[in-house]
């Protein structure tokens, strides 16, 4: 994991790096969940460790993520506004079209 900018990471870097800090929290849980098993009475504080060691890192996904739906959001934008782009110029044909006969 880069800890770099997510403008800068490419959408592969972003999926990528998203998908392995969740793999890192889920092992971590799964951890902790044996460890609460193993001692019952120690449960609480296991999960409380478990999350405060977690935090940064749902943190940095949160903000991975984030970047990603900024990106879909643009890219939708644009496409929709070719698309009305395209239906204009598709009406203004069919207009012209018939007009001349």
């Amino acid at each position: 994991m880069s800890g770099s900018d997510p403008t800068t990471l490419s959408n592969a870097d972003l999926l990528r790096e998203i998908q392995a800090l969740q793999a890192r929290a889920f092992e971590r849980y799964e951890d902790a969940a044996l460890q609460a098993e193993a001692a019952p009475d120690r449960a609480e504080a296991i999960y409380a460790r478990a999350e405060r060691e977690t935090a940064p890192w749902i943190e940095r996904a949160n903000a991975l993520n984030a970047e990603r739906i900024a990106r879909y959001r643009r890219r939708a934008a644009r496409w929709r506004q070719a698309a009305i782009a395209v239906a204009i110029v598709g009406s203004a044909v069919v207009a012209w079209l018939v007009a001349t006969r």
